[in-house]
């Protein structure tokens, strides 16, 4: 398929990024998907652009046009042992960047599965170069049709947080939803608390 995503900002509808991607998906017999393409990148920086605080990696304002290549994989989900994963590499700003991404999923039962992700970007650019390793643990349980639990737990090694989401789901009635949901954050090194929410969310659907 393709896709064009153009941004403006609002202060005079200036001319702010744009996103094309080719991309080329197949999807075989069992379920398992296979998809390779290419994510052209065009991005206005009107100011210093910090993306790594941590080790002071700044862009500086410009016009910047970068072309990622890609293959993805995700393996039969209906399998008790699949494995997902995907290999990216190409310019980024005024470098480059190379990404890794590569997890099993286990079907425990027809109620339970759980899976981990392993996820790397090593980024080169100008100012410096750092590398940022993202670890994922999923839990997701349905006790019946209508009620669900899901759990994330994630470390990000650049950033040495822990994070945490849990989500409690009930289908109270057709396309109508309760969701109770608990974040995180923890620094690793000071064992602070960074940040915690505790959020609740009805829906319901009227008909007219």
């Amino acid at each position: 398929h393709y896709q064009i995503v153009t941004m403006t900002r609002a202060d005079g509808g200036a001319f702010d990024s744009r996103y094309v991607d080719y991309h080329i998906p197949i999807t075989l017999q069992n379920g398992t998907f296979i998809e390779g393409g290419m994510n052209s990148n065009t991005e206005v920086l009107t100011q210093v652009f910090t993306i790594n605080s941590r080790r002071q990696v700044t862009i500086d304002p410009g016009r910047y046009n970068y072309d990622e290549y890609f293959l993805t994989w995700r393996g039969d989900p209906s399998a008790i042992l699949s494995v997902s994963g995907r290999y990216a590499v190409g310019a980024f700003y005024d470098g480059y960047k190379h990404s890794y991404l590569v997890g099993p999923t286990l079907r425990v039962s027809s109620r339970l599965n759980t899976g981990v992700n392993w996820s790397r970007n090593v980024i080169a650019l100008r100012t410096g170069a750092f590398t940022t390793d993202l670890i994922t643990g999923r839990v997701n349980y349905s006790f019946s049709t209508r009620m669900f639990l899901n759990a994330l737990l994630q470390y990000n090694t650049d950033a040495r947080q822990w994070s945490s989401n849990i989500r409690f789901n009930i289908i109270h009635r057709p396309l109508s939803d309760f969701f109770f949901v608990y974040n995180d954050r923890r620094d690793t090194v000071s064992g602070a608390l960074v940040d915690r929410a505790l959020i609740a969310k009805m829906t319901y659907m009227m008909a007219f």
